[in-house]
């Protein structure tokens, strides 16, 4: 559901200053629109606070209500998506300050559907957290944002790509977060300190195939990025080069991830070595984002 919001991408060729217009005067002069965006980052926050007090404190109504809490952010989050894109004049478009609403929503989908298969929440905290922060930034930029009189570019092709793109860094996130409570919990084992970590956080084992699952899932989407990307940019006339350092820099993460699902037997590299690969990529890849959010307005440079 997270992707059916981006692919509202209408025909017609528009500005992206028009979009960012349109986006200002939509949430600054509709009250009930921007106390729902307030209230989708509130709902964030306070799950972070309840996954928190049930992990570090054992907290019993944390426990009870932070799942139920947890599916009311993400339908708020859906219905905020909803009631936005219906205003007419507004597209979700490429931009970084669209992206990361969009993680925080892809992320917090993939871990309910996971607590909910599983039937683990133990690592809710930490994932959560992050679609939090995510969704933080979106909303305070959001009515911040410059226009830049780029052009907006529509279609399947981008449909695809970007919906890819989103749940491939979704994975990534997952795949850090994981790895970095893999070797959290490997160093309190290996000093014979069994802690908070200890108690509370799934089994190596366990934290390892969740590891790897994510990482499989970002290939995958990684994949489909790309090759859309390539596919949109010969329908488009070759509006996107392929020498352009942000496809590069997609090429080097998707070829390292390859790495760790395929060259990971040959080299006989364990998860442990593996997990610093991936909360680099993790790290790289959220700075990235970052640098982007606040030198670029969009993923590439005609609009993206």
């Amino acid at each position: 559901m997270a992707g059916i919001y981006i692919i509202y991408l209408q025909v017609r060729p528009q500005s992206l200053a028009t979009c960012t217009r349109a986006m200002n005067n939509i949430l600054l002069n509709n009250i009930p629109l921007l106390l729902l965006n307030q209230l989708v980052s509130l709902l964030y926050v306070a799950s972070t606070f309840l996954y928190g007090a049930h992990f570090f404190k054992d907290h019993q109504g944390a426990k009870k209500f932070k799942q139920p809490l947890l599916v009311v952010t993400v339908l708020t989050h859906i219905a905020y998506l909803g009631f936005i894109t219906s205003n007419e004049g507004y597209i979700i478009t490429h931009s970084t300050v669209n992206l990361m609403t969009m993680v925080g929503l892809t992320l917090t989908t993939t871990y309910l559907f996971t607590e909910f298969t599983t039937k683990s929440d133990k690592t809710g905290f930490f994932v959560i957290s992050f679609a939090a922060g995510a969704q933080l930034i979106s909303s305070i930029l959001t009515t911040q944002t410059q226009s830049t009189g780029m052009t907006s570019f529509s279609g399947i092709g981008i449909g695809v790509h970007l919906i890819a793109a989103i749940f491939g860094f979704s994975a990534i996130a997952i795949a850090g977060i994981y790895s970095m409570l893999y070797l959290l919990l490997y160093r309190q084992i290996q000093q014979n300190r069994f802690e908070l970590f200890f108690q509370r956080l799934p089994n190596l084992e366990v934290l390892e195939k969740l590891t790897m699952h994510a990482v499989s899932l970002g290939f995958l989407f990684l994949t489909i990025t790309l090759f859309a990307g390539i596919l949109e940019q010969r329908a488009s006339g070759g509006a996107i080069t392929l020498l352009e350092p942000k496809l590069v820099t997609l090429v080097i993460i998707w070829l390292l991830y390859g790495m760790g699902i395929f060259v990971k037997p040959i080299i006989g590299w364990d998860i442990k070595h593996m997990a610093y690969l991936f909360i680099f990529l993790f790290l790289f890849v959220t700075l990235l984002i970052v640098f982007m959010t606040i030198f670029s307005p969009t993923f590439h440079g005609l609009g993206l």
